[in-house]
C-alpha cells in the first residue's frame, strides 16, 4: 500500500511537471511566434560566434537557440540574440550578416526600427537556424540618424562604401528632378515610396563592389539625409542635400 501511494505521488508530480512545461512552452512560443506553437530552449547546440569589431556602433550579446514545433509541422530553430547600441548617436538602421565555414547559413538582413535605436538602447534580432552548422554573427553596416555612416571594411561585406554612394547618386537625381518639377514638398510625400522608384542591383545581380545591399542601403541614405536636412529647417537645406548627392 506505501508502495503505491509512491507510485501514485511519483506518477501525479511527473503529469504536473509536464504540464506545467507544456504550459510554459506554449506560452513561450505564442509570445515569440504564435498562438500554437510549442518553444523551448535548446541547450544542447553550440552557441555562435561573434565576429569582435572594436570599432563597430552595435554590439551584438546574448545569443540563444530555440527550438520550436506546431501541430501538422516539424521541429525548427531559431537563433535570438540582442542588438545593443554602444555609440552615442541614435542608429538609424543597421546591416547584420550570419555566416558558416560551409555552403548553407549564409545570409544577412537589414533592420530599421520604427523609433530608431538610441544610445545605450537595445532590441531582440532573431534569424531562421534549422540546421546544425556553426554559424558567425556580424554587423556590417550602421547608419546613424544625421546621416553618418559606419562600415565594417570586411570584403565580404554585404554594404560597401561604393554601393552606398551609387544608390544615394540615384536617389538624388531622381528626388532632384521631383523638386525641379514639383516643389519641395513633392519630394517629402515622395521619400516612403523612394524604393520602389529608384531600383538597382539587388542580392546576387548587385556587384562585387556594391555588397548585396550596397545599392539599396545608399537609397535609404538619400531618404536619412533629406530627413536630416529638412529637420534642420535652414532654406536650401534639402536642394544641396541632393545636389550634392547626385553630382
Amino acid at each position: 500500500m506505501k508502495y503505491s501511494s509512491r507510485l501514485l505521488i511519483g506518477v501525479l508530480t511527473f503529469a504536473l511537471g509536464a504540464l506545467a512545461a507544456a504550459a510554459w512552452s506554449k506560452q513561450l512560443g505564442r509570445r515569440v511566434w504564435s498562438p500554437r506553437v510549442f518553444a523551448w530552449r535548446n541547450v544542447l547546440r553550440r552557441l555562435p560566434k561573434i565576429e569582435h569589431q572594436p570599432d563597430s556602433p552595435l554590439l551584438i550579446t546574448n545569443p540563444r537557440y530555440f527550438a520550436f514545433a506546431s501541430l501538422g509541422s516539424s521541429v525548427g530553430g531559431v537563433l535570438r540574440y540582442t542588438i545593443v547600441n554602444r555609440s552615442t548617436k541614435l542608429v538609424h538602421s543597421y546591416t547584420c550578416r550570419h555566416y558558416s565555414s560551409g555552403p548553407h547559413g549564409n545570409g544577412a538582413y537589414g533592420s530599421h526600427p520604427p523609433e530608431g535605436l538610441s544610445p545605450g538602447q537595445s532590441r531582440e534580432d532573431s534569424i531562421a537556424a534549422h540546421d546544425y552548422h556553426e554559424l558567425t554573427l556580424t554587423i556590417d553596416f550602421v547608419q546613424f540618424d544625421d546621416g553618418t555612416m559606419w562600415f565594417s571594411g570586411d570584403q565580404r561585406s554585404t554594404v560597401k562604401p561604393e554601393g552606398i554612394r551609387a544608390g544615394a547618386k540615384a536617389a538624388g537625381a531622381h528626388l532632384l528632378r521631383v523638386l525641379e518639377q514639383h516643389g519641395p514638398d513633392a519630394v517629402m510625400e515622395s521619400l516612403p515610396r523612394i524604393h520602389a522608384d529608384v531600383r538597382g542591383p539587388f542580392g546576387h545581380s548587385a556587384p562585387d563592389e556594391f555588397g548585396s545591399f550596397g545599392f539599396y542601403s545608399g537609397v535609404t541614405s538619400m531618404v536619412v539625409r533629406v530627413n536630416h536636412a529638412h529637420t534642420g529647417g535652414a532654406p536650401g537645406a534639402v536642394e544641396a542635400a541632393l545636389r550634392a548627392a547626385s553630382d
